[in-house]
């Protein structure tokens, strides 16, 4: 195993390098607003960077959020569309509404009004499409703001549009940071954007599921063609380096994919293409680890070494948190000869 050094240093220097720039990643929630003031869906820490993605569901209906915030926090709003919403003239406007605010423009009859002044924030015709690293995701911003909150107290969003319909995302906040959960479960979130921008489930799951198949049948056959025999901790490393690479295979096609509909090359892809090569490495290493351990003693330089690769599956949005699980669980399986004393 001592061959191995050399991968993980790369990959370590390309983990710190994810980590130290994920600082600008928003973490996602689904589901929409409230049907009124009084239901307004509250958003937890609206300091902090978020994204809601929704469906607005169409005309006489209005999403309603509501924040709490102290005088001085930064009220930070955006809205966006996926493209093909915004190829189609899907455009929802915003009403911010709070204690302190000066109003101009006429009030949308519309929208439920709460206490306080307002700000209309119309949309805008798109000029470009912004690629997002993180997901990857491509989408149109259409609307947007950022003032500092007035006065303490609830400040009302209302999301509205004459349209039939459509998805949107409710961009709030600027501070960027993961709580564990966040963290862990985003691989999975990420699968729900790619249905919110309208690919079918077959078209997000038919990379991944590819790649695993690819991945464990050749692990079996290396297995098949050598004298070692199958056993757990094989059969446990296979599934995990086999669901790691069907991460990349998914990440990276949606990079490869979103690069096409923006028609350029963007220097975010950069951090795209860490997030697709980081899990396909890992995946590499943890098949050839379970072709070297079947049927030999695993020694305590190789288990750490395999919990270490685990730490980085966790950290590079590896195989869906089950693929590291799998490496750290068949890191502390007995050897054979172990288990029959």
């Amino acid at each position: 195993m001592a061959r191995l050094g050399y991968p993980y240093l790369a990959l370590t220097v390309m983990l710190i390098a994810l980590v130290a720039t994920s600082v600008v990643a928003h973490v996602p929630l689904f589901g929409g607003g409230g049907g009124g003031l009084n239901e307004a869906r509250e958003v937890d820490d609206p300091t902090k960077s978020w994204v809601i993605y929704t469906t607005y569901d169409g005309p006489g209906h209005v999403d309603y959020y509501r924040m709490s915030l102290k005088e001085g926090d930064l009220i930070s709003l955006g809205l966006i569309v996926p493209a093909s919403e915004g190829d189609r003239g899907f455009a929802p406007d915003i009403v911010l509404m709070g204690p302190g605010l000066e109003h101009d423009d006429a009030f949308p009859s519309q929208v439920q009004r709460a206490d306080g002044g307002y700000i209309v924030i119309g949309s805008e015709e798109p000029s470009h499409l912004v690629y997002e690293p993180f997901s990857p995701s491509t989408f149109y911003e259409m609307a947007g703001i950022e003032i500092t909150a007035p006065a303490d107290g609830d400040y009302y969003v209302a999301v509205y549009d004459d349209s039939d319909g459509g998805e949107y995302g409710l961009v709030v906040g600027k501070t960027e940071s993961f709580t564990l959960s966040e963290w862990l479960t985003t691989p999975f979130s990420l699968l729900t954007v790619y249905r919110w921008e309208g690919q079918q489930w077959w078209a997000i799951l038919l990379p991944g599921t590819v790649a695993f198949l690819i991945g464990f049948s050749a692990s079996s056959l290396g297995l098949r063609g050598s004298e070692r025999r199958m056993d757990a901790r094989w059969l446990l490393l296979a599934l995990s380096g086999s669901l790691m690479i069907a991460s990349a295979a998914t990440f990276g096609f949606q990079t490869a994919s979103k690069l096409l509909q923006v028609g350029e090359l963007e220097p975010a892809a950069a951090l795209s293409v860490a997030f697709t090569l980081v899990p396909l490495l890992l995946g590499i290493v943890t098949l050839r680890m379970a072709h070297r351990a079947t049927g030999v003693a695993f020694t305590p330089r190789s288990r750490l070494a395999l919990l270490a690769v685990a730490a980085l599956g966790l950290l590079s949005w590896s195989g869906w948190v089950i693929g590291p699980v799998l490496a750290a669980v068949a890191a502390f399986l007995p050897d054979q000869r172990e288990g029959r004393r």
